[in-house]
């Protein structure tokens, strides 16, 4: 490759720095023209050289702006950043009580913006009923798995050993949400709630409870559910006291024992 004149100086300059030195130094006004356009010419060439390092990169370094997200992750995004909130408050009000935690302090401990949160809520009331909701859903989602409106005793035993499951895979998240239903105030709350909601899965319950022959259906429910929701508070308040695995067991077999008796 034949170097224009002034580029085959620079790199005479470059390794040869005493030759140039003794070339030019006997009549700077002569080279003065010389040396000017040699920075010039150093100059584009390091300009150009930054501009090719460039074309030698992969295409997603060329472009520095990000490609424009899908629907899809946009929605994404939004689901995790409205769990969080919903985690750091239901946090908050475990440990703070409800009605001492504000909007600020949960924007503040889930590093957000406070118009960030109402984003996503409208107040601190609907985050603690989409808590409940939640909380509320994930246990009797597992219940009456095909959905034919009808409880059968493998369904029962699923029911049962799926929650325990679930209870102790995220043993804090349910002593956040217990400690945060036994506050007076959210307790009042959730009954509300609970008692709309619940009134289907109750009449299921009643009803399979029937079919195993109870005598007396409406006192067996109640012994069924507080020995299971018992079941789970101990789970979660002192798991200690009970091994899990046969407290499960013991759970299924006396409760199948109860609604069965003639």
């Amino acid at each position: 490759m034949v170097h224009p004149p002034i580029l085959s100086a620079y790199f005479e300059l470059i390794f040869n720095p005493l030759s140039i030195h003794q070339t030019y130094s006997s009549n700077v006004r002569k080279n003065r023209f010389l040396i000017d356009h040699l920075v010039t010419y150093l100059f584009i060439f390091w300009e150009v050289s930054k501009e090719a390092a460039i074309f030698d990169q992969p295409f997603s370094h060329k472009n520095n702006k990000k490609m424009p997200r899908s629907p899809e992750q946009f929605n994404d995004i939004r689901k995790q950043k409205k769990q969080l909130i919903m985690d750091t408050a239901l946090e908050l009000f475990a440990e703070n009580g409800f009605h001492a935690t504000s909007i600020s302090q949960i924007a503040a401990k889930a590093k957000i913006s406070k118009g960030l949160t109402y984003n996503y809520f409208e107040s601190k009331d609907q985050i603690l009923s989409e808590i409940m909701d939640q909380g509320f859903n994930e246990i009797y989602e597992n219940l009456d798995i095909n959905h034919d409106g009808a409880l059968t005793e493998e369904e029962f035993i699923y029911f049962i050993r799926r929650n325990f499951k679930l209870v102790r895979e995220n043993t804090q998240y349910w002593k956040l949400l217990f400690s945060l239903l036994l506050q007076p105030k959210v307790s009042l709350l959730f009954a509300e709630s609970y008692k709309e909601k619940a009134g289907p899965i109750m009449g299921m319950f009643y009803q399979f409870i029937v079919s195993c022959g109870s005598n007396d259906p409406e006192k067996d429910l109640m012994a069924v559910s507080a020995m299971i929701e018992g079941a789970f508070l101990y789970l979660v308040a002192a798991p200690e006291i009970f091994e899990g695995d046969k407290m499960e067991q013991a759970v299924i077999d006396n409760c199948l024992k109860i609604i069965k008796t003639n």
